[in-house]
């Protein structure tokens, strides 16, 4: 049986929320197009194609499923990691298909690229308030503040960094907290908390957040959060519960 992956990253699901297999895949879709996973196979599906299956769910829907998410991350990589970027030769990919193979050099190999990015909950000292926004792009929910690290930094400097940048704070007492794969973009989310003295910002921003909050536990209920199995939601949602 074979799994359905849209170039987004969805998978389709039936009524009761279990991915929709299928018993073939499209005579457009050749063996190097198919990640095989052992118990589950998938292939790249175009998402019209895909919702006649079923209704499509993204990768918070299987936050607790990695072999979906797995293959989600594989069926991406194929699509995007198709030659060897140092010889410029197109890669094959034999069982199990998660490393690449330069067919002019057998020596050669080309893994997955995973790009790290941290995210974390900021605390205010001295107070039971956490740090949200709501980002220009996607500013229809509430999140945590979040980016990707740069060359040569730790996830601890890079978190710093990010919320220095978006929200003119300065954080310390930085710990880590716990991750999650993102893989529709290829990400590694490395979770962190941390605390904060400045009420108000100390530093102009870069502008990327449309809007910036102190939250209180009581006031959380009445916010349209991230969605649920994000690493986002669940860090907010143990901060709620007092955990």
């Amino acid at each position: 049986m074979f799994l359905p992956v849209t170039p987004s990253g969805q998978v389709p699901v039936n009524a009761v929320g279990e991915p929709v297999l299928v018993e073939g895949v499209p005579g457009g879709v050749g063996k190097q197009g198919v990640v095989d996973l052992g118990t589950l196979q998938a292939f790249p599906c175009p998402e019209d194609s895909a919702r006649e299956l079923g209704r499509l769910e993204s990768a918070t829907f299987f936050a607790d499923q990695p072999t979906i998410l797995q293959a989600i991350a594989l069926i991406r990589n194929r699509r995007e990691q198709r030659f060897d970027p140092r010889t410029g030769h197109k890669l094959e990919y034999p069982a199990p298909g998660i490393v690449g193979r330069d067919p002019q050099d057998e020596r050669r190999m080309v893994f997955l690229r995973l790009d790290p990015a941290v995210i974390g909950l900021i605390r205010l000292s001295g107070t039971d308030r956490i740090l949200l926004a709501r980002n220009r792009r996607r500013n229809s929910f509430f999140s945590l503040i979040a980016g990707y690290v740069e060359p040569g930094e730790t996830a601890e400097a890079a978190f710093a960094r990010e919320a220095l940048e978006e929200t003119g704070r300065r954080v310390d007492n930085i710990r880590y907290w716990g991750s999650q794969a993102w893989p529709p973009s290829g990400t590694l989310m490395l979770g962190f908390c941390a605390e904060t003295a400045d009420v108000h910002p100390a530093c102009h921003t870069d502008g990327e957040l449309e809007e910036i909050r102190w939250v209180e536990r009581a006031e959380l209920p009445q916010l349209r959060l991230s969605q649920p199995g994000s690493i986002a939601h669940t860090m907010i949602m143990e901060w709620y519960h007092g955990d």
